[in-house]
């Protein structure tokens, strides 16, 4: 992961047009951000679409993130999140409940360990403990930028993982 103020002076580099600058940034971010729309979604084209369509919004728009010490990687979470959450809406289409059926394409990107076991603890959550967990361990957010994804504070996202992973915790012993 790369240093804040290396992710910030990338971004001001983009703001000033350098478009090596927006390769760096997208280098950068999109495997974490791929893999989590993929987990999100369940449909590997439906992530690309909406990676590209999130990746345009963001340089569209890039001269209107203010870093205030946080991430332009998780100003970048947000706006899939909402892409996603407007997908669902246009579709009438709700949240696959079902995580037992994880495309292969996501499997075969070099999945860490880690990322196996949240996935492990993912099933038989609701769907809003899923999503923290998601941030926090697949985008391998940290608390600060998962509390600016989801318009919660740090302390309330550090309490919502904590309470999610025990309950993951408590599915994996009633097994």
């Amino acid at each position: 992961m790369m240093l804040l103020e290396e992710e910030l002076a990338l971004v001001e580099r983009a703001k000033a047009g350098e478009k090596t600058a927006i390769g760096s940034l997208w280098d950068a971010i999109t495997p974490k951000l791929y893999g989590y729309l993929v987990h999100t979604l369940r449909d590997t084209h439906l992530a690309e679409d909406i990676l590209q369509e999130t990746w345009l919004k963001a340089i569209r728009k890039i001269d209107q993130f203010q870093p205030r010490n946080v991430r332009f990687s998780a100003w970048l979470f947000a706006i899939a999140r909402n892409e996603c959450r407007e997908h669902w809406r246009k579709n009438k289409k709700t949240v696959v409940v079902d995580d037992t059926d994880i495309p292969d394409l996501f499997v075969v990107k070099e999945m860490s360990t880690d990322s196996i076991f949240v996935e492990e603890l993912l099933t038989g959550l609701d769907e809003e403990d899923r999503e923290i967990l998601r941030l926090r361990y697949i985008a391998d957010l940290p608390f600060k930028e998962v509390a600016r994804v989801l318009s919660i504070s740090p302390i309330a996202a550090r309490v919502r993982v904590h309470r999610a992973l025990a309950k993951a915790r408590s599915n994996i012993e009633t097994t």
